[in-house]
């Protein structure tokens, strides 16, 4: 193909009619002769973005389907119908497992099997979703919870104790949930210092409802209890 030859045109060079006349005449000359390689180039060009724009709606329509599915799925569970619903998120999560909503399917499949109750496929479950790296800190939390409970309630607690820390040293709006868990596991355990300790900074914790703190006040002795708790632990 010819080199293209380029010419700057000067503001001299525009007022004058020749000069510009012959640029314009060489031009339509090169695009003239190279006529096939620039037709080749933009059909090219226009077959990269038709390529992209087919994937970009594909991948829209596979994003639509899977958050319909997943609705559909959680009306299951809604529905207490669990093993249909874990059934569901399932699907949804092998069928769209590279769009948001297949990959929080794994997550929600893990809760559907923990509420059946079926505590080993629960486990292996929210086991499988954390290792595929949530989306989020608070997923994973929220994940690490739902470990732990289904460990609780397959009586392994040791194994529970490691994911209600893990949940409570995360990020995120669980903190405080997952901190009673452990404390109340400890405490279950006999390690009475580990709970006496996580038992006083869950006073602190903004979002501990009334019930949950009147629980701790009595799991506290009474020189464990801090001042500003004293009068309701004493009213007891």
């Amino acid at each position: 193909m010819a080199e293209a030859k380029h010419y700057k045109l000067h503001r001299k060079e525009l007022r004058n009619p020749d000069v510009f006349q012959e640029r314009t005449a060489q031009a339509a000359d090169w695009l003239r002769d190279n006529q096939t390689a620039v037709v080749g180039v933009v059909s090219a060009i226009v077959a990269v973005g038709a390529v992209v724009m087919g994937i970009s709606w594909y991948s829209a329509r596979q994003a639509d389907t899977a958050s319909s599915r997943l609705a559909a799925a959680q009306q299951l569970f809604d529905a207490k119908k669990y093993a249909e619903a874990a059934t569901e998120f399932g699907a949804v999560e092998s069928d769209y497992s590279r769009t948001p909503s297949g990959k929080l399917a794994g997550l929600y499949k893990a809760r559907a099997l923990a509420a059946q109750p079926d505590n080993a496929a629960a486990v292996a479950a929210y086991n499988e979703y954390l290792n595929g790296s949530p989306a989020t800190d608070y997923l994973r939390q929220e994940a690490l919870i739902g470990l732990g409970r289904a460990q609780e309630a397959a009586k392994d607690n040791a194994a529970a104790i490691d994911a209600y820390g893990k949940a409570a040293e995360a990020p995120g709006p669980f903190k405080t949930t997952a901190q009673m868990a452990l404390a109340r596991l400890e405490d279950a355990g006999g390690n009475a210092d580990k709970a006496r300790s996580l038992y006083v900074e869950l006073l602190k914790a903004p979002d501990l409802d009334g019930d949950s703190r009147q629980y701790i006040l009595s799991r506290l002795p009474p020189d464990a209890v801090p001042r500003a708790d004293a009068p309701a632990a004493a009213g007891e």
